[in-house]
């Protein structure tokens, strides 16, 4: 009985990598996917340099908001003046 229950635990870790996995793979899908999209509704042409440029553009923008998400916060310190009239 306690074999079957690891059994059982093993395979539905397996089965959870694996749906992980395919979730990754649909979510890069998509992310290709838009960003065809978005380079063409500019006006680029797939397969030219401009479009090669707009495609780049758009994955370093994602490496951006990715470091940024997964940065410690940073606590600052300041002080204002104001007026009004």
């Amino acid at each position: 009985m306690f074999k079957a229950f690891i059994v059982a635990a093993l395979s539905a870790g397996l089965l959870a990598a694996c749906a992980s996995e395919a979730d990754k793979r649909a979510e890069a899908a998509r992310i290709e996917a838009e960003d065809d999209r978005n380079c063409q509704e500019l006006g680029f042409e797939p397969g030219t340099e401009a479009y090669g440029n707009c495609r780049l553009k758009l994955r370093e923008i994602r490496a951006k908001e990715r470091a940024k998400q997964n940065s410690s916060p940073t606590f600052g310190v300041g002080i204002g003046v104001g007026t009004s009239f």
